[in-house]
């Protein structure tokens, strides 16, 4: 039988997945509208993340050097969402820059840390792919010539659908390797 503290993370993972898969497949059927809510929402769920992280870092026991690699990405995610939340119309305005950032800088701390951690997290190869998948998105975003809010929409969705399937098959993949699931999310 697994511990209350397995279940959540795998279970965190799982919903993350979700929440990606449904935002993903939501850009595809309307994009524009989808642009909208991703501005409206963004930042409230950036907070959210870097708050869940945040408190898996107090009431979970780990290791020092992933504590520290995990609080570097709940400042990330804070940093975002408030900056989100301050400023909704450049936000909208700004959202494939504020989203390729996001991302781009979430894959690059993802890539060091599974770096950092390949001997003592079980699952390295994983979160290093999932680095790879964040920042290869940041960078698309950030440095593509779409200039239409569908095409940038589109591009966000896709990213949601591929990051949620592969949230919610590593959920249930990686459900008793605790010290792999933390750094997924």
């Amino acid at each position: 039988m697994s511990s209350p503290n397995k279940f959540a993370t795998w279970g965190l993972l799982l919903i993350a997945g979700v929440i990606f898969l449904s935002v993903g497949i939501l850009a595809f059927i309307d994009p524009l509208s989808s642009y909208v809510k991703l501005t409206k929402f963004a930042g409230v769920g950036l907070l959210l993340n870097g708050g869940l992280l945040t408190a898996m870092i107090i009431i979970r026991p780990m290791r020092s050097r992933e504590r520290n690699w995990l609080q570097a990405e709940s400042i990330l995610h804070l940093f975002f969402g408030i900056l989100f939340l301050l400023n909704p119309l450049l936000a909208f305005i700004a959202l494939p820059y504020f989203i390729g950032s996001w991302l781009f800088l979430v894959g690059l701390l993802k890539i060091m840390a599974a770096i950092s951690l390949r001997n003592q997290v079980r699952g390295w190869p994983y979160v290093m792919a999932m680095g790879v998948i964040f920042a290869v998105f940041g960078f698309l975003l950030l440095f593509s010539s779409f200039a239409r809010a569908t095409s940038i929409t589109l591009l966000i969705g896709g990213f949601g659908v591929i990051m949620g399937g592969l949230y919610i098959i590593d959920s249930f993949r990686f459900r008793n390797m605790e010290n792999t699931m933390d750094m997924l999310l």
